[in-house]
């Protein structure tokens, strides 16, 4: 049966209350994720382990129905690989990325939003007399109210804690961080009840990454080399936090949103959410004060504070952030880089979908009157409205151009696949086995052809070879002395790096011309032990082929053929983790990096800042020997021959075993015959992956893009007092969270739909009773739950045409 990876990328705004919103998004995107993940019958290589073991509730079990309806078809198989969030976006982001990440539930988000996002419970403790001296002034407060906020207030409840809310203590903000973080830890520490080690809804092999917004309001110093002066200095406010969780093979997850990493989540959704005025600014300090208080600890401070702050010293404990939308409220940018290069286990369909509740209409966007604005809308406009609504136009081109680059790829290897047969058709042995010995002289000598048929190109590709390994390293080693992921590379590793990748430097300073023949074979030797994303391309470029297998008919037919391209694709990807563990430095033995920072030498780490200002190693020619050792180390550590004998091994005898004899060829030819088509693609691309050249679509999910919601002319009660609403009324908390569940099983089921090439609901009446099943089981879901107003559930029922 053909089989599709759906691939969502998601992008959740800011919004302040309209989190509430957010929220019910992310529960349907959990929801439909692990009903794709029950489906997942075959348990091989997108193993979600221990995830079907969880007792489904009715929407999951709808959602199911509905993929089990496309999957007589084509089964899709639902992964979110990326996430990315700002402010109260942010923080959803953060709790959906653990529940994915560790298949837990989200109800104890849904109990935080609704009971405590309330300005009862999160305005800080009031002084008295203060309390006392402005409640005379309520009869003024209430004309206030009622003149100027109109409709948005004639709730009651509502302006009762409006008008509480404004008793406050003025020029002070209103709402309690500390109580923010006490709140968000208990939400964890629930979730956590279900922890269960090994259990994931990422499947195996993959990894998801989240991304997080924050606003580093005193900002930090960053220095860029320029001719002259030798470097210039700008003060950078803008910080993008990253969460990574890989799944590496079945039970065993590498993450940072485990338990251990729930203080330093918590801080990350604490400060982007920091709304000026509203919050007092985020601090490592005010955490740790209400770590201390809870008596709990925080196991992974020091190094997320260098990683993922990219700071350090004892000043890093009063550095302050605030609301992460003031300088990146629609945070797309890190999601399209990280899209570009995802391997790819399925024929993939990407979509960025991202959650907009409110999006900003053209006459509310631009003065339509023609008359001058006034003093205090320009700097409200100037500070709030017009930074939290950049246009992401030059974001959509970017993807546009990267669709546009994935057609070329596939149409560059289509035009190369006949010459590149031929060619490696006469290398390879005939018909028979091969052994791994003879695969790897094959691999050798098409290697030699594609470097000699290429000519004076292979110059041009070889130098961007070595460029690439060479900041591969630069960035590792650098790390490996303490410098910070923004700080310049020291000027000294540059220049001895350059040297040795262009083949001088290796045996003292009257050997810096050299012979032009040992030069080359210098470069050879660098790029054979240390150029890990060579191998790393090759296998995900055979995994590429190995994917056009199962579109064939006699693939199809074959029985046990499909879990046989499975495995091997398994048994692929393992290899491929083995080569990125070289860069992971964590992997590291502690004697290892001891040693390398022993060799460079104590100086070396001091000399970064002042080399960041273009100054050199005093002494080269020590520091060029000194580097050799150290590289000399890593070459022993990366043991790439080993590797390279074990993936051959794996395509001489493995997928001889699994394979039909005409497809194990093709992939031989595949594997053997990569150096030719890296010769042309990475000159070009300049990407270290094109695994994955499926277009990018992208999809918005809002109230006005989805017909139920249009049908009942429903509006979000968040978006009124400037998108603070709902933190004055639990009724209408309850309203937004509901019809954001609605709205995202609505338009998660058009894109389901869609990309499983089935008829839409308006064509299929089948499809459109599986939806309108799936709007009833939310709408059970929550019966008993969003009790506060109780006509609401009957109301939604009624506008969404259902029968009671």
């Amino acid at each position: 049966m053909k089989e599709i990876e759906l691939r969502l990328a998601l992008v959740f705004y800011g919004g302040v209350s309209l989190a509430i919103y957010m929220h019910g998004v992310s529960r349907e995107i959990l929801n439909l994720v692990r009903a794709s993940a029950r489906r997942d019958e075959r348990g091989l290589l997108n193993d979600t382990t221990g995830s079907t073991q969880r007792k489904g509730g009715a929407a999951e079990a709808a959602w199911g129905a509905l993929l089990a309806h496309l999957g007589q078809s084509v089964n899709v198989r639902v992964v979110v690989d990326t996430i990315a969030g700002a402010s109260a976006g942010g923080v959803n982001g953060i709790m959906l990325g653990r529940a994915l990440a560790h298949d837990l539930p989200l109800e104890a988000h849904r109990d935080l939003w609704l009971k405590y996002a309330d300005v009862t419970q999160l305005a800080s403790p009031q002084a008295g007399i203060g309390r006392f001296m402005k409640s005379g002034i309520s009869p003024v407060l209430d004309r206030l109210v009622s003149s100027r906020l109109n409709k948005g207030v004639a709730d009651d409840e509502t302006r009762d804690k409006l008008r509480l809310l404004m008793q406050s203590p003025w020029f002070e903000p209103p709402f309690s961080g500390k109580r923010y973080i006490g709140w968000m830890l208990d939400a964890c520490a629930r979730m956590d009840e279900d922890y269960c080690a090994g259990a994931s809804l990422i499947p195996t092999g993959q990894s998801l990454d989240l991304f997080v917004t924050l606003t580093d309001y005193t900002g930090q110093l960053r220095r860029i080399r320029i001719d002259d002066p030798a470097f210039v200095e700008e003060w950078d406010h803008r910080r993008v936090v990253n969460f990574h969780a890989r799944h590496r093979v079945p039970k065993v997850i590498q993450s940072q949103f485990d338990p251990a990493s729930v203080p330093e989540l918590v801080f990350a959704a604490r400060a982007t959410s920091s709304f000026p005025g509203a919050f007092p600014p985020a601090s490592l300090a005010e955490l740790d004060e209400v770590l201390a208080e809870r008596g709990e600890t925080w196991p992974h401070r020091e190094p997320f504070v260098a990683r993922g702050l990219g700071l350090n010293g004892t000043g890093s404990r009063n550095r302050y952030f605030v609301d992460g939308s003031v300088v990146m409220n629609k945070p797309l940018a890190p999601v399209i880089e990280a899209v570009r290069a995802r391997p790819a286990a399925r024929e993939v369909a990407r979509r960025l979908v991202y959650v907009d509740p409110v999006p900003k209409a053209l006459p509310q966007a631009v003065e339509t009157n023609g008359t001058m604005p006034g003093f205090f809308k320009v700097i409200l406009a100037s500070l709030a409205h017009i930074p939290r609504n950049e246009p992401i136009g030059d974001d959509l081109k970017e993807i546009e151009a990267h669709n546009r680059r994935g057609r070329w790829l596939t149409q560059t290897i289509e035009a190369a696949d006949p010459v590149v047969e031929r060619t490696v058709k006469a290398i390879l042995p005939g018909w028979g086995k091969v052994s791994a010995e003879r695969l790897s002289r094959c691999r050798a000598q098409a290697n030699t052809a594609a470097h000699d048929q290429a000519g004076y190109a292979y110059l041009t590709y070889q130098a961007l070879k070595l460029h690439s390994v060479s900041d591969r390293l630069e960035q590792f080693l650098a790390g490996i002395l303490g410098c910070l992921p923004d700080d310049p590379v020291p000027a000294w590793l540059d220049l001895a790096l350059s040297s040795l990748a262009s083949g001088r430097g290796q045996g003292g300073a009257e050997t810096g011309q050299g012979d032009p023949g040992e030069r080359a074979l210098r470069k050879i030797g660098f790029l054979v032990g240390h150029d890990v994303d060579y191998r790393v391309r090759r296998l995900r470029f055979v995994v590429r082929r190995l994917n056009g297998f199962y579109h064939r008919e006699d693939v199809r037919s074959a029985p046990g053929l499909s879990d046989a391209l499975d495995l091997l694709k398994r048994e692929i990807y393992a290899q491929i983790d083995q080569f990125l563990v070289c860069w992971d430095r964590g992997a590291l033995e502690p004697e290892i990096l001891a040693e390398i920072r022993e060799v460079l030498g104590p100086d070396r780490a001091g000399a970064a800042g002042s080399a960041g200002a273009g100054g050199a190693d005093p002494d080269e020619e020590a520091g060029l020997i000194r580097l050799r050792t150290a590289l000399a180390y890593l070459e022993t550590r990366f043991d790439l021959k080993s590797k390279d004998r074990e993936v051959d091994v794996l395509f001489a005898e493995k997928a001889c075993e699994v394979l039909p004899r005409p497809l194990w060829r093709e992939l031989l030819g595949a594997y053997v015959g990569f150096a030719f088509y890296d010769l042309t693609i990475f000159p070009v691309l300049q990407s270290n992956d094109f695994a994955e050249v499926s277009d990018i679509l992208v999809d918005r999910i809002s109230p006005p893009d989805c017909a139920a919601s249009r049908r009942a002319e429903i509006s979000l009660k968040g978006a009124a007092l400037n998108n603070f609403g709902a933190f004055f009324n639990r009724r209408w908390r309850e309203h937004d969270y509901l019809w954001g569940r609605l709205n995202a099983a609505e338009r998660l089921a058009q894109i389901v739909v869609s990309v499983s090439g089935h008829a839409p609901a308006e064509e299929d009446p089948v499809v459109a009773e599986l939806i309108e099943n799936l709007f009833e089981a939310i709408l059970q879901e929550e019966e008993g739950v969003l009790a506060t107003d109780p006509l609401l559930i009957a109301q939604t029922r009624k506008s969404l045409s259902m029968g009671a």
